[in-house]
């Protein structure tokens, strides 16, 4: 493989080889940037590999302004891990094609067990999300899961269950209610969140490909049967007083805190809610998550979760050492690293059984499990990190809705409105998904 920097003349590194698939150059340096502490954890590795090596890792709230001009002049970092308000824009560095194809990283054989591939220890379908025309041009590392949360230890105190469907659901609620708790609240003032969880429902119900018309703008796709279904599903909570009240006003600090207190049963949200929250959950509160309960027995992914690949793991192609930037991301993708990475930062990584043993929590264990769990029925959607005015308006249709404002077919109608809008917008570049 060639390691030089694209502008320069290129020097090929030592004959690749299974321990070293990429021909890395044992002496020549490493520079890796990261907005979080958890992107430098295989420095140590990287170090041990190659003791000659000089490894810098520099963490950075401030990545567009450390590195936009550094992209743009063609000396960018071999390594950048790109999250927070600062992130880069990943679509213009595609379209500018600043990212390398990581194809070369998936084929290789994965740190310390050569013979099994990096794409086979990775979570079944983590990848598309990186994706662009089909070229894979960042790897996100880490696996946000989505589901309702509750306290287990309120739960043993008025002996409930976890419900298993939506009508088990819906009785829960009504349990609940007789016991003077909230059932179920949400952050009105971002409804994207539970706009989430009706999608899910919709994707459990009619499989993946209800979420794939979706992403790719097929006509008509908010008219799903499986997605009025699952709208008219939480419109039962609506109807039957099961919304804690003001939850339309609160954000998602407010709805949390309602959880905490036990003012409320049940809540939608990702598996960051105990970094978050941390300082405020309650002594043996039990924070606890499951899924998303399907609408009925005939639900096409019974196991469905929906989960998110975040934070991008990105390989600049003018990297000076490209080589060492993929040997790096093998080593991120180790179980070691990642199983560091969940223990240090309290997250689940797209490595597969990477916090199996460890000593976590009880909500990110149960996230854990559910993950496992849900295997090749993870559920995934792209549409609204895509066309970012899409997501915000089927989030903003579902807080409409839940707050009584729109009713049903209104619901579909509107974002469909939407979906047809951008599809239209020849300004707006589209993507595909398979």
């Amino acid at each position: 493989m060639l390691t030089g920097c694209s502008g320069e003349e290129q020097v090929a590194g030592p004959p690749t080889s299974p321990g070293n698939p990429f021909g890395v150059s044992g002496d020549a340096g490493l520079e890796v940037v990261v907005s979080e502490e958890y992107g430098g954890y295989a420095a140590p590795q990287y170090r041990k590999k190659y003791p000659h090596a000089k490894v810098a890792a520099t963490p950075t709230k401030q990545l567009r302004d450390l590195l936009q001009s550094r992209f743009a002049a063609g000396s960018p970092p071999d390594v950048v891990l790109n999250t927070g308000d600062k992130a880069l824009e990943t679509n213009r560095l595609v379209a500018d094609n600043q990212l390398a194809d990581l194809q070369p990283l998936l084929d290789a054989g994965s740190w310390g067990s050569t013979g099994r591939p990096v794409k086979d220890a990775l979570l079944p379908g983590m990848l598309d999300a990186g994706r662009y025309d089909g070229t894979l041009r960042a790897l996100n590392y880490i696996a946000t899961a989505y589901g309702f949360w509750y306290s287990a230890k309120l739960f043993e105190k008025h002996s409930w269950d976890v419900p298993r469907t939506w009508s088990e659901l819906l009785a829960l609620g009504t349990e609940m209610k007789a016991a003077r708790v909230g059932p179920f609240t949400y952050a009105g003032v971002h409804p994207y969140y539970v706009f989430e969880a009706v999608l899910t429902l919709a994707a459990k119900s009619g499989g993946h490909d209800v979420v794939k018309r979706i992403d790719n703008l097929e006509d008509g796709a908010w008219r799903d049967e499986s997605v009025t279904r699952a709208i008219a599903a939480f419109g039962e909570l609506t109807k039957r007083g099961l919304i804690a009240q003001g939850s339309s006003q609160l954000d998602h600090i407010g709805s949390q805190t309602r959880l905490m207190t036990s003012k409320a049963g049940l809540l939608p949200c990702g598996n960051w809610l105990e970094n978050e929250m941390k300082a405020v959950i309650p002594q043996n509160f039990g924070l606890t998550m499951f899924g998303i309960p399907p609408i009925d027995t005939s639900s096409a992914l019974p196991r469905g979760l929906h989960v998110a690949p975040t934070a991008p793991l990105l390989v600049p192609e003018k990297a000076k050492n490209r080589a060492g930037g993929f040997e790096y991301l093998r080593a991120m993708l180790s179980k070691d690293v990642a199983a560091q990475v969940t223990a240090e930062s309290n997250q689940l990584t797209v490595v597969r059984g990477a916090a199996d043993g460890l000593e976590i929590s009880t909500a990110l264990r149960s996230a854990r499990d559910l993950l496992t769990a849900a295997g090749d029925q993870t559920i995934t959607w792209y549409f609204a990190d895509w066309y970012p005015e899409l997501g915000k308006a089927a989030g903003d249709a579902t807080g409409q809705f839940l707050a009584g404002g729109l009713s049903a077919g209104e619901w579909s109608a509107r974002i469909q409105a939407a979906a047809d809008k951008v599809k239209q917008n020849k300004a707006v570049t589209k993507y595909h998904r398979d």
